[in-house]
C-alpha cells in the first residue's frame, strides 16, 4: 500500500496499517458489525457453529495454516462456484453431536450469507440426517428433501433435528446418508450449477468387512470408493468437518479418530473437495476464535463500470475546458534538499523538514495535488542504481511519478540558506530558482512569487475567476516559533511516513510514537496551535487503532478518549490554519466523531466533495468519508445509508484519483476486471476499514 498525498486530516487515517476509523469503541453501537448470537450468556462458541461462521467468510477467516490446511481455501473454494450452488448438508444425528448439531443451527445462515454475497445465483440447501441401525427414526432421515433457497425451511428443517441413540456401536452409517443425498437428492444438472455435499460427524462408518453376528444390520452399507465415484459423475464436491465429541465417549472417539480421518479424506479429496479436522486442538482453538469476532456487515451497490469512470472524467475534462488555464490542475512531487546519491528520509533532518513544509504549503492551492514521500522514495530508489545524472535523474523521477513539476535544491549550512529549483518534467534545467533563509514553511510563497517563463506554473497562485487569492495563506507561518515549526514539520512527516506502511509493519508505531513526541513538544511552547491537536489526534487515533487490533481493549479506549480531546482542541482553534479547507475538514470530522452531528457532518462533506477552492486532498478524503457514511459505517442510522450515494462516491475517487490509495483499495475490494472493465463484486463494507484489513475473497465468474 502506498503512503497517502498530504494533507493527513484524520479522514486518511483509515488506512495507517490496516485500521479502520470506524472501529471506535467509543462510539455507541460499533461499526457496521453484527453481534454473534451464539456468543449471549456465558460459555464459548462451540467449534461447529465457529467452523461455519468463519471458513466462508474472507472477514473471518483464520489467516494461518494449520496441519496443512489453509483456513482461507475454503474462501477460495466458494469463489470457484458458478451462477447456482446447491449444497446437501449431511449430518450425524447421534447423541454425542448435539452441541455440533446445535452450532450447526446456529451458524448455518450466517455460513449461507458468506456464500450468497456477490454470487449472482441462488444457493439452495437440503438436509439429510444420518445415525445407525439402532436409532429410533432409522439410518437415515430427510428434513429436507429438495434444494430450496428458503431461511425459514432451512431454518424449520435444522429446528426438526432432534439426538437420537447411536446404537449399537460408536460407529455410524455417514456412507448410508451420503449414498442417499447423492443418489437420491433432485441435483439440478448443468454447469451453471457447482453440487456440494457437506458432511459433518465425529464418527466413521463401518469398515467395509465388518460383519457382527449380533447386530447384523450394524455394517457398511457403501464403499468410500463407490461413494467417491458416484459424486464424480454428478459433478458433486464432497467437503467433511470432523466434529469433536461429547467427553463422555471422549475414549471411543479418540479409538476411532485415525478411520473417521481417513473416510473424511478419502472422501474429500478424490471429489475436489476439502476437510476442517476439528479433533486437533490447535485448529479448534484458531476456529474458535475466528467465530467468536464480530461478523462484518455489508452494503450492496451496482457494479460499476469504465463508462462510469469516463462519464465523470468526461465532466472534468469539460470543465477544465471551460475553465481559464490558471484553473487546470497540475501534481508536483518535493523532494528532501539533500544530493541525490545521499538522499535521506529522516524526519527530523533539516533537508527533509525543507520538502514537508513545501508540501504542506503547496496542499494548500486547490489546483496541485503531491507526490507521497513514500512514492518518492521508493522510485528514487530505482532511479539511483540507473548510473545517470543528476537532472536527469530528476526528470526521470517526475516521469515515473507523473508529476507536472519536480522541486529539488540543497542546503548551505554555513549561511542558513537553501537554494531550491522547480523542474518541468520535459526540461533538465530549472523553470524556478530561488535562495532563502528563514524558516521552511516560507520558502513555497518565494517559488510561487517567482519570475518563470512556464506560464502554467506562473499561474498556479492566481485564484480563478471568483475565488478569493491564497497568497497570505500560503505566506503564513503554522507557529510562532521557529522551534516549533520544527517539531510540527516533524511530526507532519512522521505521520506521512507511518500511512505509506504495510499493515502490521513494525516500523509503524515507532513514527507515531515520534510523530507523538513532536506534536506535544510544540503544544509545550504553543498550547493552542491547532496544527499541533490536530496531528495529536491523528496519531493518537491510530495508536488506539493498532492497540485495539492487538486486542487491547482498555488501551484503545482510552486511546480514543484522548484522540477525541486532542481533535476538539484542534476544532476550538481551527481558524487559525493557514488551510481553510482543512480547518473545514477538522470541523466536519468533529461534528461526526465527537458531537455526533451526523445531518450536519455529512453537509460539510457533500459541501468539501464539491468545492473548487478545497485541496484535491482534502475533497478526495471528502468522497472516501462520504462512502463510509452511505454504506453505513460510523455507527450512522439507517435513515443515513444510501448505496446509490455511496456507489457515486466511490465514482468519484476511482475517475478522478486513479493512483491514490483509497483508488487501489476500491478497485481490489469491489474487484476490478480490467478484461471486462467493470468491478465483479457487488458490495462495499458498512466499516471501511475493512477495505485495508479484510480479503474480499475470490471473484465471482465474470
Amino acid at each position: 500500500m502506498a503512503a497517502y498525498h498530504p494533507l493527513i486530516a484524520l479522514s486518511l487515517v483509515v488506512m495507517l496499517a490496516g485500521v479502520s476509523r470506524g472501529g471506535d469503541p467509543q462510539i455507541e453501537g460499533g461499526s457496521g458489525t453484527k453481534p454473534n448470537p451464539s456468543e449471549a450468556g456465558a460459555g464459548t462458541i462451540a467449534p461447529t457453529s465457529a467452523a461455519l461462521r468463519s471458513i466462508f467468510s474472507s472477514a473471518a477467516a483464520p489467516p494461518r495454516k494449520t496441519m496443512g490446511l489453509l483456513q482461507r481455501s475454503f474462501v477460495e473454494l466458494s469463489g470457484q462456484t458458478r451462477d447456482d450452488l446447491e449444497i446437501a448438508l449431511v449430518i450425524d444425528g447421534t447423541d454425542s453431536m448435539a452441541d455440533s448439531i446445535e452450532g450447526v443451527r446456529q451458524s448455518v445462515a450466517a455460513m449461507l450469507e458468506d456464500l450468497r454475497r456477490g454470487r449472482k445465483g441462488e444457493v439452495r440447501m437440503a438436509i439429510v440426517v444420518y445415525r445407525d441401525s439402532g436409532s429410533p427414526s432409522g439410518a437415515v432421515r430427510t428434513p429436507i428433501d429438495r434444494f430450496t433457497a428458503d431461511p425459514e425451511a432451512i431454518a424449520s428443517g435444522l429446528a426438526s433435528i432432534s439426538v437420537e441413540s447411536g446404537a449399537p456401536f460408536f460407529h455410524e452409517l455417514p456412507d448410508a446418508g451420503l449414498h442417499h443425498s447423492i443418489a437420491s437428492l433432485p441435483w439440478t444438472e448443468g454447469d451453471d450449477v457447482t453440487r456440494w455435499a457437506f458432511l459433518i460427524g465425529d464418527a466413521p462408518p463401518y469398515a467395509e468387512n465388518y460383519a457382527s453376528p449380533e447386530f447384523p444390520q450394524a455394517r457398511r452399507a457403501y464403499a468410500t470408493d463407490l461413494l467417491v465415484g458416484l459424486a464424480t459423475r454428478k459433478g458433486i464436491q464432497v467437503h467433511a468437518l470432523l466434529c469433536d465429541s461429547t467427553p463422555t465417549l471422549q475414549s471411543s472417539y479418540n479409538e476411532a479418530l485415525p478411520e473417521t480421518r481417513a473416510f473424511m479424506h478419502a472422501l474429500a479429496s478424490g471429489t475436489g473437495g476439502l476437510m476442517l479436522d476439528l479433533s486437533y486442538p490447535d485448529i479448534r482453538k484458531a476456529i474458535v476464535e475466528a467465530g467468536q469476532r464480530p461478523r462484518p456487515d455489508y452494503v450492496e451497490i451496482e457494479p460499476i463500470s469504465g463508462d462510469d469512470l469516463k462519464s465523470v472524467r468526461d465532466e472534468r475534462l469539460a470543465a477544465s475546458a471551460a475553465a481559464e488555464p490558471s484553473a487546470q490542475k497540475v501534481k508536483i512531487a518535493v523532494l528532501p534538499h539533500a544530493p541525490l546519491q545521499q538522499m535521506t528520509f529522516d524526519p527530523r533532518h533539516p533537508a527533509v523538514q525543507v520538502a514537508t513544509g513545501l508540501r504542506h504549503k503547496l496542499s494548500i492551492l486547490p489546483r496541485v495535488t503531491l507526490s507521497s514521500p513514500y512514492d518518492i522514495e521508493r522510485q528514487l530508489r530505482r532511479l539511483r542504481a540507473a548510473g545517470i545524472s543528476d537532472s536527469q535523474q530528476v526528470r526521470s523521477l517526475g516521469n515515473q511519478l507523473g508529476a507536472d513539476y519536480v522541486i529539488w535544491g540543497k542546503q548551505d549550512p554555513l549561511r542558513a540558506q537553501v537554494v531550491s529549483a522547480v523542474y518541468s518534467s520535459d526540461d533538465d534545467r530549472p523553470i524556478v530558482e530561488v535562495s532563502h533563509q528563514g524558516e521552511a514553511t516560507q520558502l513555497a510563497s518565494l517559488i510561487l512569487a517567482s519570475n518563470t517563463t512556464d506560464t502554467r506554473f506562473a499561474q498556479l497562485e492566481t485564484p480563478p475567476t471568483g475565488m478569493p487569492s491564497l497568497q497570505a495563506k500560503v505566506a503564513q507561518p503554522i507557529a510562532r516559533q521557529a522551534s516549533t515549526t520544527q517539531e510540527l514539520l516533524v511530526a507532519l512527516e512522521s505521520l506521512q511516513q507511518a500511512l505509506g506502511l504495510l499493515a502490521g509493519d513494525p516500523k509503524s508505531e515507532p513514527l507515531l510514537q515520534n510523530a507523538k513526541r513532536a506534536a506535544e513538544a510544540a503544544l509545550q511552547a504553543e498550547p493552542t496551535n491547532p496544527m499541533a491537536h490536530w496531528l495529536l489526534a491523528n496519531v493518537r487515533f491510530n495508536l488506539a487503532s493498532a492497540a485495539q487490533l492487538r486486542n487491547d481493549p482498555a488501551a484503545a479506549t482510552e486511546g480514543m478518549k484522548e484522540m477525541k480531546r486532542s481533535l476538539s482542541r484542534a476544532n476550538r482553534y481551527r481558524q487559525e490554519l493557514d488551510s481553510p479547507s482543512l480547518a473545514e475538514e477538522i470541523r466536519c470530522d468533529h461534528l461526526l466523531l465527537v458531537d455526533r452531528n451526523i445531518p450536519e457532518a455529512i453537509r460539510g462533506y457533500e459541501a468539501l466533495a464539491n468545492d473548487p477552492q478545497a485541496s484535491p486532498g482534502v475533497v478526495r478524503r471528502a468522497h472516501w468519508m462520504l462512502i463510509g457514511i452511505y454504506a453505513g459505517d460510523w455507527s450512522v442510522g439507517k435513515e443515513h445509508v444510501d448505496a446509490k450515494k455511496a456507489r457515486d462516491h466511490a465514482i468519484r475517487i476511482l475517475a478522478n484519483w486513479e493512483t491514490s490509495p483509497e483508488s487501489t483499495l476500491l478497485k481490489q475490494w469491489l474487484g476490478w476486471d480490467e478484461s471486462t472493465d467493470r468491478t465483479l463484486r457487488p458490495f462495499l463494507p458498512r466499516n471501511l476499514g475493512e477495505l485495508a484489513q479484510v480479503d474480499p475473497g475470490p471473484l465471482p465468474a465474470s
